[in-house]
């Protein structure tokens, strides 16, 4: 009989739910504990997903000796403290992404996980989304030849978006998704970034951001993320990538999920790519992503799909993006 992998979930607002769902209907693991700040939410989501134990506290969590791995889904400036503890803990983690708000904070979780020997995996999710995959074996066969340039947009509507702008931009939050994504495609190194915003309605940080990035063989590339499509938009991520190369192009559309519905509350397109429910159970890309995490436990394999260096890499980029915008000027880096 197959040994499951003992799980806690750290952060259970609406995404570290999902997390609890998508792990409790995984084969090869055990639903041990989920952990929040809310003694009331930790019991409902225990509950409600079978977890054996809930938990206020982080350390008491990754003390568990039932727990073997964390996924860690709290807002990124609590990224830091559960991983460098589960890290001494001995406890392999899954953290959402991004992995850090500093690259501070980012050298010392990879640090911690490093001499500690766990596993460490930051979840990008779009390099598990079919789309983008597809699109990279495309790309690295060289049917479009040398890529020359690459537009990327991310929008939302920006009543959900709101309260997630407390804790960071549109660069740092979501444009991240895409510029890791260029990162991967390319293989090569931003030279200079330049990126402006706006702050429409006095949010913590500007809701409307563009950016520009200039690639060191010569690639440009932009990324669009905006928090204010109108509320009522049919759909919840307005998603987009051109990649435009030598010999052709590759065009990747996620605002059509293939899946519109037209009922008396309006017109809303379904998700159908990152957390679907199909047959009662989470279908996927979060559900590919964490399956690939659980088999590089139980495997004991480095995760290599992404990398917490890679993570640290694309990190580093939005940060500069974030710099030019609130500074004006062109960052070199």
């Amino acid at each position: 009989m197959m040994k499951k992998v003992g799980f806690a979930v750290i952060g259970l607002g609406w995404f570290g739910e999902k997390h609890v769902h998508v792990l409790s209907e995984l084969p090869g693991v055990e639903l041990v504990a989920v952990c929040s700040r809310t003694e009331a939410r930790a019991k409902e989501v225990a509950s409600k997903y079978g977890a054996k134990k809930w938990y206020t506290n982080w350390e008491k969590t990754v003390r568990d000796p039932e727990v073997e791995a964390v996924s860690v889904v709290t807002h990124v400036p609590e990224h830091r403290d559960p991983v460098i503890l589960a890290a001494e803990a001995g406890k392999h983690i899954l953290l959402e992404k991004p992995i850090a708000g500093s690259l501070k904070e980012a050298d010392e979780m990879i640090a911690a996980t490093e001499k500690n020997k766990v596993h460490f995996m930051v979840g990008h999710i779009l390099r598990f989304e079919s789309r983008y995959a597809q699109a990279k074996q495309i790309i690295e066969r060289g049917d479009i030849g040398k890529i020359v340039s690459i537009y990327a947009r991310r929008n939302i509507p920006g009543g959900f978006a709101a309260p997630h702008l407390r804790y960071g931009s549109p660069i740092l939050l979501d444009a991240i998704h895409d510029t890791d994504i260029i990162l991967w495609y390319l293989k090569d190194n931003v030279k200079s970034v330049y990126a402006t915003w706006l702050n429409v309605r006095g949010s913590p940080n500007p809701e409307i951001t563009w950016t520009i990035y200039n690639f060191s063989k010569g690639t440009k590339g932009v990324c669009e993320s905006l928090w204010f499509l109108p509320d009522n938009t049919a759909f919840a991520i307005d998603a987009k990538m051109e990649v435009l190369g030598t010999e052709g192009a590759v065009y990747i559309d996620c605002g059509d999920s293939g899946l519109e519905v037209n009922d008396k509350k309006g017109v809303k397109r379904h998700d159908t790519m990152h957390w679907p429910m199909i047959h009662g159970e989470i279908a996927g890309a979060l559900k590919d992503e964490i399956s690939y995490f659980v088999k590089c436990v139980m495997n004991d394999r480095k995760p290599s799909i992404v990398t917490p260096m890679e993570a640290r890499h694309a990190l580093e980029v939005v940060l500069a993006a974030e710099e030019s915008a609130k500074t004006g000027k062109i960052i070199t880096l």
